[in-house]
């Protein structure tokens, strides 16, 4: 009699099979682990539903599949849309597609030959050979200097500043000061460097599209500081057509009488372009 009672006592307290125990929950909802009825509704916000939480969304407000280079750089967030963003070589935290860059490019130079020269208005005659640059008015005879930049091998895809350095080897006027301009210059590279007297090309190293000017004095002339022309947007965009070519400049003096010289003859000299672009 007491066994059977026991047995009753049992039964009760197991719950039949499919049927949740007293207190049970078959739903495993009380499981903090668990989705489910107690789990935050926001545990993983996407606001811009990408697909990835805010968390961890590497560029937020945009896609972080869209990626056209290729490079793990949401396009919403490429700096260098086409280009890797990853390479950082001073490791400032700027890709390198995005940080600017400068470059110094010397007067070309081919053997013992500088491309650096003048072309006059009359009664002179130039050759290859001459890299005399005297600029101004020399016995009633006006001269206009040129100088030939390289830019073989570089390539940019903006530039943002270049700058024309020239050392002044002398200064000859009754002036105190002495206006030099900076010009755009047409004419193909080799008819500037290799013409004899003409006329046209004279012309053209002095007259167009200004890039700049500066004011020189007797101070100007120096071995060791060439004077600097900033140049304007125009010469910025100017060179960048000339990538892979040769850039050329022309200078002269505003006003007559007078003239400077950024060298005598073949003897080496500063005379270069300094460039800030964008790779």
């Amino acid at each position: 009699m007491r066994l059977g009672l026991y047995l009753v006592v049992f039964a009760a307290g197991c719950a039949a099979a499919g049927v949740p125990a007293p207190g049970g929950d078959d739903t495993n909802n009380n499981n903090p682990d668990a989705r489910g009825a107690d789990a935050p509704p926001d545990a993983c916000p996407d606001t811009d539903n990408d697909g990835a939480c805010n968390a961890v969304d590497k560029c937020p407000g945009h896609d972080d599949r869209m990626d056209s280079d290729a490079d793990t750089i949401a396009d919403g967030c490429d700096l260098c849309p086409g280009k890797d963003d990853r390479p950082d070589v001073n490791m400032n935290g700027t890709p390198d597609c995005a940080e600017l860059m400068t470059r110094t490019i010397d007067v070309k130079k081919v053997g013992s030959n500088f491309w650096r020269g003048w072309q006059a208005n009359a009664s002179a005659t130039h050759d290859t050979a001459n890299d005399n640059t005297v600029t101004g008015t020399v016995g009633g005879t006006i001269y206009n200097s040129y100088f030939v930049f390289s830019l073989v091998g570089f390539t940019a895809t903006t530039i943002t500043e270049v700058k024309l350095e020239l050392e002044v080897e002398s200064y000859n006027s009754t002036d105190a000061t002495e206006v030099a301009s900076v010009w755009d210059v047409t004419t193909p590279s080799t008819t500037v460097e290799t013409t004899g007297l003409n006329i046209a090309v004279h012309n053209d190293l002095g007259t167009g599209m200004q890039y700049g000017n500066t004011t020189l004095t007797a101070a100007s002339v120096s071995t060791t500081t060439p004077v600097a022309f900033t140049l304007n947007a125009q010469a910025a965009t100017d060179l960048k057509a000339k990538l892979g070519g040769e850039f050329v400049v022309g200078v002269k003096l505003d006003a007559a009488p007078g003239y400077v010289r950024f060298s005598a003859a073949t003897e080496a000299r500063i005379a270069r372009i300094v460039v800030k672009y964008l790779p």
